[in-house]
């Protein structure tokens, strides 16, 4: 369980808790105002936001389970309930998501909860048309993308069971005012409607480095893509994707013919439409998390688990003397042995010293390690050592300053990592009276005809872009906090003009700092250190 919050979006609801405003990134677009409320009162109790954020993963975690139990009860039996929940609270996505300040446990929990109530009106009881629609449209309010995803499959029932016209009116009036629900207060924080929609298109642009549809190069492509086929199999684990292929590769026509019955099941078109569409978007347009997936895990645990009890009987075909049951049992104990190892062993195969290199830097073998680890790791040792990095920051900072605010700016600027590690926003909730400086240029970004900077304090900041950029020194400034790679022409320049003071920390990152005292003004990559 980590101590410190994990990532640049853990602080960005730790600071909604406290005010919510989106146009300071509090939390950040499309707004996720009832997670933010549902945290905010929570958080009256811990009194802790990152504890606050861990508790509302483990209790959902377990309120899905509880739901999946359920679905797959009525769809399949108690057995494969039983072998599905067990799937999925040893998922080591699941495991993963539960131990740190995120949201994307509730990718999983609204998925569930609207498949299963969508499920529940599929198979005839009608008045869960209309309390699909609400949950489908309050959705929003915690995960955008989720009424996005889940549409399609909504619309499929409609269609399956045909109520009629005066029934269909009224689940969408309840699907619209559901909506409405979020989406009015949340226009209303970020100064109207037009503010608002002008907000939701910036975010929108990520998919422009991710798909070719939207003018990424090829490479973006093939690493977004990559990347989800590597968070998939994470999801699947060993076991599960060993099952699938032997699963795939039995040669018996008979288990053929079953698969290709299944296939023509109307239940069969519920389920590609649970997982289909979530899945397109993340392998075409955009995926910069694992946690994405976790929109897709349980139904992909389902079929998992279907896809288990199958290969059970087969080895018990193969093998008479083995029952099906021990052949299941057998299955899912190591299932959950490999994943409780995966996650519980300390092992890191990406050291922490690179964090703060570009990927252009990178050896071909660093390249290799940083794509596995972001690819595959996700475990304790990992959250340990975000924790560990976080702390050692944070602490050698407040040494370096002599616990005077006022006597130090922090700079930061080459974050491979910006997700993890020590970050611009980290630095915002943890030494919140530093003047935190965030500086964009050619080197360091796409962005080639100006400069950027982002300067926060406590929980506010101001962007600022120009041809060339003030960075203010006060007169009771007395030293820089550099956070930035050595082997970056920036730093060049800073240990020219400046001096550069080296911190070595025990984790193999360094920490850089400057004593500024009294000279002129000093410009560097088209920054100007400007005293008074």
């Amino acid at each position: 369980m980590s101590k410190f919050l994990y990532e640049w979006d853990s602080v960005n609801y730790a600071l909604g808790f406290n005010e919510y405003n989106i146009t300071q990134e509090q939390p950040h677009s499309p707004g996720y105002i009832f997670y933010t409320a549902l945290g905010k009162g929570v958080n009256y109790v811990f009194n802790d936001p990152n504890m606050t954020m861990i508790c509302l993963a483990i209790f959902f975690t377990i309120f899905t389970t509880i739901l999946i139990y359920f679905m797959v009860k009525e769809l399949f039996g108690r057995k494969l309930s039983i072998v599905t929940g067990i799937l999925f609270v040893f998922n080591p996505l699941i495991w993963f998501y539960g131990n740190i300040a995120s949201i994307y446990i509730f990718e999983a929990f609204f998925s569930v909860l609207i498949a299963y109530t969508s499920y529940k009106f599929f198979k005839g009881d009608e008045k869960f048309l209309y309390i699909s629609a609400i949950a489908l449209g309050l959705a929003g309010g915690f995960r955008i993308d989720i009424v996005e995803f889940l549409i399609p499959l909504w619309i499929f029932c409609i269609w399956y069971k045909r109520p009629s016209y005066k029934k269909i009116l009224t689940g969408l009036i309840l699907f619209g005012s559901s909506l409405l629900l979020w989406i009015i207060p949340t226009a209303i924080s970020a100064g109207g409607i037009e503010q608002y929609l002008t907000i939701l298109k910036s975010t929108s642009e990520a998919a422009s480095c991710t798909s070719l549809l939207f003018g990424a190069t090829i490479k973006e492509q093939l690493l977004n893509s990559g990347a989800c086929v590597m968070w998939l199999l994470l999801g699947l684990s060993i076991m599960g994707t060993l099952a699938v292929l032997s699963f795939l590769v039995y040669p018996r026509k008979e288990l053929i013919s079953k698969f290709i019955f299944y296939l023509k099941k109307p239940v069969t078109f519920f389920f590609l439409l649970w997982v289909g569409p979530a899945l397109i978007f993340y392998l075409v347009i955009y995926v910069v998390k694992p946690g994405y997936i976790l929109t897709c895990i349980p139904p992909i645990m389902i079929i998992l688990a279907w896809i288990i009890n199958r290969v059970a009987n087969i080895i018990n075909v193969e093998f008479p003397r083995i029952s099906a049951k021990k052949a299941l049992t057998l299955i899912l104990t190591i299932y959950v042995l490999l994943n409780a190892i995966y996650f519980i062993y300390p092992f890191e195969i990406n050291n922490g010293e690179i964090w703060e290199t570009s990927l252009n830097d990178m050896s071909t073998s660093q390249k290799v390690m940083f794509g596995l680890d972001v690819g595959f790791i996700y475990n304790t040792a990992k959250i340990n050592a975000n924790d560990e990095n976080t702390q050692l920051h944070v602490e050698n900072i407040l040494n370096i300053s002599n616990y005077d605010p006022s006597s130090t700016i922090i700079v930061v600027r080459d974050i491979t990592r910006e997700d993890e590690g020590f970050n611009w926003r980290k630095a915002m909730y943890y030494l919140p009276s530093y003047d935190i400086y965030y500086l964009f240029d050619g080197e360091n970004s796409e962005n080639t005809k100006s400069v950027v900077s982002w300067h926060g304090k406590g929980q506010h900041f101001t962007k600022s872009e120009g041809d060339t950029l003030n960075i203010t020194i006060n007169d009771s400034t007395r030293r820089i906090v550099w956070i930035m790679s050595n082997e970056t022409s920036f730093y060049q320049e800073v240990n020219a003009k400046f001096g550069v003071h080296t911190i070595n920390l025990p984790n193999g990152l360094n920490i850089y700092y400057s004593d500024v005292g009294v000279q002129s003004n000093t410009t560097i990559s088209d920054f100007t250190f400007k005293t008074g």
